[in-house]
């Protein structure tokens, strides 16, 4: 009877000091000082009846369609799979290079890019040869270290820990064991949650709390370890204070939850695997009115001409002024486009449906998704593919705040709130296939 084969691989991302990191804008400076912990590409290789499947978990910001599409290329020209069956997700840490395009922040240098096409070859060529024949042992457990982050205000939506607000604290954790010898292969963790604990005035790379927390959990169980972020839209750090001890005890709470998830898991049929991906045309609203624009312009111009402002604040204006210039261009040559290119990425393991989006997906997605799911275990993983920016519910674009709006760093359009029904329509629809399938 046909086996799972699983291997791992591992290889040190960690850019030289000195760049750019992304994440903030609000930074004391934006080269980095030094390295807390370093970044690392992880690899985890499938085999199944269909052939090899890459999955890569970077310690990262995000990626860019362009920038995920050639490294997997790439790297699929360097191993085994077809580029399509090589899988990116970035666990968003805010103390990482800068590899998303961003306005007002410095790029990373082009180096390293490839530098990290080079490492994620080595992982995945780590993974591929150490393939196994494995069973898969699968706990769902619970975590407290999110928080929703979403605080209601007298202003409106605010930056700030909502303990009302919803987060989901759904732990998944996959041990796979080597069929014969019962050793353990490797671990995968996911949950949703922000790598935000150390904030903006840290200037230290660090794959933060949840590398932090792999870290341990590979020196306690002498395995490698993968961290898939869920669906972290709307979710921080509980508790984070913007230390490294703070940052520390919130990677201890991490591991301990995992450790209880692990010790609950159970043996689960590891087979059909199967890896789908479903293009969606992501939704836009129109270009904000004229009138928003000129009144942008105005405000972006006093404070850049002001003699008494601090960085913060005209780093953020220089924001507004470039963004509202590139929405009159694209006024100006009658361009709007009603939706942008996305794609949602399906993979089965047995009874487990990993479900990757392209962003910062909102937590309410996790429990409206597993219900009526044609699987066991479901999980939504944010940052899969590509980094296309939040990706809100429809109540939250009512509410307003940071989220719907945060577009102008990147783009010339938000999302429209017709979104929600587009990536769970899509995502229902993808589920059913790997079900049938």
């Amino acid at each position: 009877m046909a086996s799972l084969q699983v291997g791992f691989g591992s290889a040190d991302i960690t850019p030289r000091i000195g760049v750019p990191l992304g994440g903030y804008l609000g930074r004391p400076q934006f080269g980095a000082l030094g390295v807390h912990d370093p970044l690392y590409a992880k690899g985890m290789a499938l085999v199944g009846e269909d052939g090899p499947i890459l999955l890569f978990a970077l310690d990262l910001l995000g990626l860019s369609p362009e920038r995920s599409a050639w490294l997997a290329e790439t790297v699929a020209g360097r191993c085994d799979p077809a580029p399509d069956r090589v899988v990116i997700a970035c666990t968003h840490t805010h103390s990482g290079p800068n590899t998303l395009p961003l306005r007002g922040i410095p790029d990373v240098d082009e180096e390293y890019f490839d530098y990290l096409a080079q490492q994620m070859t080595i992982a995945g060529r780590q993974a591929l040869v150490s393939v196994r024949p494995a069973t898969m042992l699968v706990g769902m457990g619970r975590s407290d270290v999110g928080v929703n982050r979403r605080n209601p205000a007298v202003q409106g939506i605010v930056l700030r820990e909502n303990p009302t607000g919803m987060y989901d604290d759904t732990l998944l954790t996959l041990r796979f064991l080597d069929a014969a010898s019962e050793r353990t292969l490797g671990i995968v963790t996911s949950y949703g949650a922000h790598l935000t604990a150390m904030g903006s005035g840290n200037m230290l790379i660090s794959a933060e709390w949840a590398g932090l927390a792999m870290s341990a959990l590979e020196g306690e169980l002498g395995c490698p370890c993968l961290f898939l972020n869920g669906a972290f839209g709307n979710v921080s750090p509980r508790g984070a204070d913007q230390t490294w001890a703070g940052t520390e005890a919130i990677a201890r709470t991490f591991v301990a939850d995992c450790r209880g998830a692990l010790e609950a898991a159970a043996v689960e049929p590891a087979l059909p695997l199967r890896l789908m991906r479903d293009p969606v045309d992501l939704p836009l609203a129109p270009l904000a009115p004229e009138e928003e624009i000129h009144r942008l312009m105005v405000q972006a111009r006093e404070v850049l001409t002001a003699s008494a402002v601090d960085d913060t604040s005209r780093r953020v204006a220089a924001v507004h002024r470039s963004y509202a210039d590139a929405v009159e261009k694209r006024r100006v040559s009658c361009r709007m486009d009603e939706s942008r290119p996305g794609e949602i990425v399906g993979l089965r393991i047995g009874d487990v449906a990993l479900v990757g989006m392209p962003g910062e997906v909102f937590a309410e997605y996790g429990p409206r998704l597993r219900e009526g799911s044609p699987f066991r275990y479901t999980v939504v993983l944010g940052n899969v593919g590509s980094e296309l920016g939040y990706l809100p519910t429809a109540e939250a674009f009512a509410e307003g705040g940071y989220e719907p709006t945060s577009y102008i760093f990147f783009c010339e359009q938000g999302y429209s709130p017709a979104i929600e029904d587009v990536l769970l329509t899509g995502s229902r629809r993808l589920l059913a296939d790997l079900a049938a399938d």
